[in-house]
């Protein structure tokens, strides 16, 4: 007796598992089914920042009838560097700099346009330029931003536009960009955000090597492409008149 409920209990075991096979060799391929739980897929990440530190996600990941997924992350562990040193520092990113300043480098911006400015931001010491580029990078990493995981999270460019603005007017070069006619004001804006951002990833580069993940340089050239295009969002392209133009809506 003891026998035959072992047999009926596996026999049961097996259809339950046999049935939504089935189901699913019918409706897609045998070879791309999943059996998943109601809860999903669970899923943990481990991804080396830019700075250094360790960033660990876990989430889920469900499927819907077509077959689609949709994937929910949240931060469960981020070791920050506790020491300075661990960190891309003003100095680092002037000495990339001035040694840009100094030589003609083409493929700047996401290995396309060359380092070559007609604002007045070209006459900016090395220094100036990575004081700039720090805060433009501690504006961005306190923001919601996460081009690795969604373009959506993108900040919109009048948003740059208003923080650099901002920035220029109360710095030291303050007079002198105010001084500036509309069309260069623009311009200074648009390629500092360009070179700041820039500067800063390659002294990341340099500070961190290997350690960077590929995410992470992924989402540095589509931000640097998104940034280069005036882009408001990941779907609404502009251009330099335009923000001319747009002046009075992005203070």
């Amino acid at each position: 007796m003891k026998s035959s409920a072992r047999i009926n209990n596996l026999a049961r075991a097996v259809s339950f598992v046999l049935v939504p096979l089935l189901l699913c060799a019918t409706v897609f391929s045998l070879t791309s089914c999943r059996l998943r739980s109601s809860e999903g897929v669970s899923v943990t990440a481990t991804e080396i920042g830019p700075d250094g530190h360790k960033v660990v996600t876990k989430g889920t990941i469900m499927t819907d009838s077509d077959g689609n997924e949709t994937k929910t992350m949240n931060v469960i562990s981020d070791s920050r560097p506790a020491a300075p040193g661990d960190r891309v520092t003003v100095e680092d990113v002037a000495a990339i700099a001035t040694v840009a300043d100094r030589d003609f480098v083409d493929g700047w911006i996401d290995g396309r346009d060359p380092r070559v400015f007609k604002s007045y931001y070209k006459s900016l010491t090395p220094m100036q330029k990575a004081q700039f580029a720090m805060a433009y990078h501690d504006m961005v990493e306190k923001s919601d931003q996460n081009l690795a995981q969604s373009y959506k999270t993108y900040i919109p460019y009048k948003k740059r536009v208003a923080f650099a603005r901002n920035y220029w007017e109360n710095s030291e070069s303050g007079p002198k960009f105010k001084s500036e006619i509309e069309k260069m004001q623009v311009a200074w804006i648009h390629e500092s955000l360009l070179d700041g951002g820039e500067l800063w990833w390659r002294a990341a580069e340099k500070r961190f090597g290997n350690a960077i993940s590929s995410p992470a340089q992924m989402a540095h050239d589509v931000e640097q492409n998104m940034v280069s295009k005036y882009m408001e969002d990941e779907g609404t392209e502009s251009t330099f008149s335009q923000q001319m133009t747009d002046k009075a809506k992005i203070r």
